[in-house]
């Protein structure tokens, strides 16, 4: 009997699963579509490596409490030595802690007395390599196991699973980010056995545009994703697309994520949190601090029609970078004009630009969007502010002058204006622009740029008249 259970934990990991969740966990298992799902795609991978053939590495973002860990890190490597005894599988995880917590599951599961009735003399460790965060088989097979901004030498493997490299703690910290960025680019992918064959499966919930998931699906080469919110909404992303049919009231696990679970979550989370770690998007849905539907539209004529008869003083804002590198920040103009009490947005460009080509291209933008002899660029004095605020005011017909310094953090200065911008006293001038402006503003502060936001909050608090109390973006 054991034999033959044994047989079809071998031949589908899902059963596997469901048969050995036992040797590693004390609580009792309570299956969900999700479970299967995810494990038969994690077979599918395995089959695809099994017969040799390329293909792309693997991106699973789902949220908390669904027994990811379980699945991806602890049991899967399990299921495949079941197969192949002699795989070498890598691990990481953003703590050694975590990455070490999850080997030895596995390593309990292989160990198991249940492991050994369905296969026994499979697997025998190797009385040398045999530690918690790290150990060997007889027949060649390796576990290793790292952490975000360790070092993995002379390691390699033929899947590579990283598994919440990035502390959700610290995700807002740029620092924190570019380490697991980093980490994931220049340490794990180069640990590859054969870089057309070994699979990296990266399994985590979003939590910036520019985390490790995020810089996965910027690639080239698009991963094979499986995207389950914890709940569908209008705007809810699920990958494969097919999953959606699954969902059950809209939610992806009614046991473990119910309505009251997932509320406790977005009040323990917060909105951002929520949007990542639970609905796979690293912004809320219609914004976080600046909403999409606070930011009304007119048609071109409409205002003119509007405006007919006034003089209209149209002022710009700059927030300027030197750079043509779009891995850094940009440079963003807007003008508006302020007609009590509506601002009125004409044109926002964000363009990366050296220092010359910037020169050029912000004189042209004012006097392509209505500059006129009360007009005003306002600059940011930072870094950059400063020196181009010098050479443009050699330029006779434009008006420079620096913006007042910022004295608080930037989400303070959002929060300031977004009581404006709520009670829908920003105006957007219809435009090609619009989307690219409204999805920036939504994704702030979870956004990797935020420079058209610094234009936004430079206008809205001279308008304002809060200079003083937030100062400029």
């Amino acid at each position: 009997m054991d034999e033959l259970k044994g047989e079809r934990c071998k031949r589908r990991f899902y059963f596997f699963f469901l048969e050995f969740w036992e040797t590693i966990e004390a609580v009792e298992l309570v299956p969900n579509w999700h479970i299967e799902a995810v494990c038969d795609e994690l077979q599918e991978v395995y089959e695809i490596w099994k017969r040799g053939e390329s293909q792309p590495d693997m991106l699973i973002n789902i949220p908390p409490g669904s027994s990811k860990s379980t699945m991806v890190t602890q049991l899967f490597p399990a299921w495949l030595w079941v197969n192949e005894p002699s795989i070498r599988v890598i691990s990481n995880s953003y703590s050694s802690t975590l990455s070490v917590g999850h080997a030895v599951k596995t390593r309990d599961c292989l160990k198991s007395d249940k492991f050994q009735r369905y296969y026994p003399g499979l697997i025998e460790f190797k009385h040398d390599s045999d530690g918690k965060s790290a150990f060997k088989n007889t027949r060649k097979g390796e576990r290793f196991t790292t952490s975000t901004g360790g070092t993995v030498t002379g390691v390699h493997g033929d899947f590579i699973i990283d598994d919440d490299p990035l502390n959700p703690e610290m995700a807002e910290s740029e620092v924190e980010r570019n380490t697991a960025n980093r980490h994931a680019s220049r340490t794990l992918s180069t640990r590859k056995t054969n870089r057309n064959r070994t699979v990296t499966i990266r399994v985590m919930q979003r939590l910036h545009e520019d985390d490790p998931a995020g810089r996965m699906l910027k690639k080239k080469r698009k991963p094979r994703h499986i995207c389950l919110p914890g709940e569908l909404t209008p705007n809810a992303v699920v990958k494969p697309e097919r999953l959606r049919e699954k969902y059950v009231d809209g939610l992806l696990d009614a046991n473990r994520l119910d309505r009251e679970a997932l509320a406790i979550l977005a009040e323990d989370l917060g909105s951002y949190g929520y949007a990542g770690q639970v609905q796979q998007s690293p912004s809320p849905e219609g914004g976080g601090q600046l909403k999409k539907s606070w930011f009304k539209k007119i048609t071109w004529p409409e205002f003119l029609e509007k405006t007919k008869g006034m003089q209209l003083d149209w002022q710009f804002d700059a927030d300027t970078a030197f750079t043509e590198d779009q891995k850094n920040d940009p440079s963003a103009f807007m003008s508006s004009v302020y007609i009590p009490p509506l601002l009125y947005i004409r044109n926002v460009a964000e363009e990366w630009l050296e220092f010359p080509q910037l020169k050029k291209r912000l004189p042209e933008f004012c006097l392509q969007n209505g500059y006129g002899p009360r007009s005003k660029v306002h600059v940011e004095p930072k870094a950059t502010g400063k020196p181009i605020v010098q050479e443009l005011r050699s330029i006779r017909e434009l008006n420079f002058v620096e913006a007042p310094n910022p004295e608080k953090s930037k989400r303070v200065r959002v929060n300031g204006i977004a009581p404006f911008c709520e009670a829908g006293r920003v105006v957007l001038i219809d435009g090609a622009w619009n989307d690219m402006f409204l999805d920036q503003c939504a994704g702030f502060p979870m956004a990797t740029h935020d420079d058209m936001v610094d234009d936004l909050v430079q206008a809205v608090n001279r308008a304002n008249g809060k200079k003083k109390s937030f100062g400029y973006a």
